[in-house]
């Protein structure tokens, strides 16, 4: 109960920050040499970008950025700006702009038309923007063309630098959570990182406490967005719940990680990608148990069995929000696109941090991962356009029909 009353204040509190519009009286108006921090990398497609940012000084408060050129000055860089702030849109076209950034506190879209670079932020934070500037600079050998904004994307997030013919086949192939940064990456992350210790002779207990430090460090480097934030979260949970000896009930763990969430943001419930996440892992405890024995009747190596329950399992538990939100629902598509490039994700995001780490020390051996890296991403950009192939192919009719069908074998086991 008192957990409980600690969340509701806690909740309280946020909402009165989220709600509150500092910026309201000069909506509407031009706003010239404001000084502006930029938040967070720049993303979206065409040949605009957005990112979220705040105007400094008495009167300020946290804007949506706008830019129409295709690359901005990186996260962290201090502006001074020149432009028009305006009311975000209103819904349209299916999208509610002005609930969704309202939901992040965002009141005000700064259009920029003339910037200039004055600095960059201190602190913690400015360590974090120094440190992504060269993560990203490691990696400039995988090229620039889409493979290598793929391989940007699996190590730390977005697709502002892909064509849109291959965001859109990351989207229509189901292997879009694949350019956010989730849970998975987490664990891959947290796995590197035991393996590093045990070929340096320490223990899983010491790889462990190591895999903390690196899962804040790496929250900082991506950026603190909602889903980075649950992944962060989740593996922070998962390490102490094992160097802490608690039992390990995968309910409890989603319960409190959502609770924390709520917590610092209770309008984070209307974020899509937060009921996807919590929804493909309550999909995955649910539905594999009861696929597995099904899979495993079949005879095929317990890696491919586990790797089938688990795609078909969080598939299915997202397809009703995907098919709320955004209009589609590739289980046909996503369950085969996904499979095939479930071997090359570890190689590619491996890859990728480990060329980030390894070039301050060794700029030859890190440029040679990082061109390596590209190969397993070329792949998966390859598996978005069979996956795209094969949505754009399936019948409209087939999905239900193969759900209901499911439903009622499940129906007449049940009975039986």
């Amino acid at each position: 109960m008192a957990v409980v009353l600690v969340g509701w204040v806690a909740g309280e509190l946020r909402l009165r920050v989220l709600d509150a519009d500092p910026l309201a009286g000069r909506v509407g108006h031009a706003l010239v040499d404001a000084q502006v921090v930029i938040n967070e990398p720049w993303h979206g497609g065409g040949y605009g970008r957005i990112a979220l940012g705040r105007v400094l000084g008495t009167g300020g408060g946290p804007v949506l950025l706008r830019i129409s050129e295709r690359q901005g000055p990186q996260r962290g860089s201090t502006l001074v700006a020149s432009g028009s702030l305006e009311r975000p849109r209103g819904p349209r076209n299916g999208f509610d702009e002005r609930a969704w950034l309202a939901h992040q506190g965002v009141h005000a879209i700064f259009r920029l038309r003339d910037y200039r670079v004055v600095g960059h932020r201190g602190g913690l934070w400015g360590i974090a923007d120094r440190a992504r500037a060269s993560a990203l600079n490691a990696l400039a050998p995988a090229g620039r063309d889409d493979a290598a904004q793929v391989d940007i994307g699996l190590a730390f997030g977005g697709s502002a630098g892909m064509s849109q013919p291959a965001v859109e086949a990351f989207r229509a192939s189901g292997l879009a959570h694949l350019l956010a940064v989730s849970g998975g990456n987490i664990a891959l992350l947290v796995a590197m990182v035991v393996v590093v210790a045990w070929v340096a002779g320490g223990t899983r207990r010491q790889a462990l406490w190591c895999a903390l430090g690196v899962i804040v460090l790496y929250v900082g480097v991506v950026g603190c967005s909602p889903s980075v934030l649950r992944a962060g979260l989740a593996g922070i949970v998962g390490c102490l719940v094992w160097l802490l000896g608690r039992p390990r009930d995968a309910w409890r763990a989603l319960g409190l990680g959502l609770g924390l969430l709520l917590a610092w943001n209770p309008y984070a419930i209307f974020d899509p990608g937060l009921q996807l996440s919590f929804a493909a892992v309550a999909g995955i405890l649910l539905i594999v148990p009861r696929i597995r024995p099904w899979s495993a009747a079949s005879g095929l190596p317990e890696l491919v069995v586990g790797a089938v329950a688990v795609t078909t399992a969080a598939t299915i538990a997202t397809a009703p929000i995907s098919w709320w939100h955004f209009g589609r629902a590739t289980i046909l598509a996503a369950v085969p696109a996904n499979l095939l490039a479930a071997p090359a994700v570890p190689l590619a995001l491996w890859s990728a941090l480990l060329a980030t780490v390894v070039t301050p020390v060794a700029p030859a051996a890190g440029a040679g991962l990082a061109w390596c890296s590209r190969w397993p991403s070329a792949w998966i950009l390859r598996c978005a356009w069979i996956g795209e192939g094969l949505a754009a192919a399936t019948p409209a009719w087939l999905l239900p029909l193969l759900l209901a069908g499911g439903v009622a074998v499940l129906a007449v086991r049940r009975r039986h």
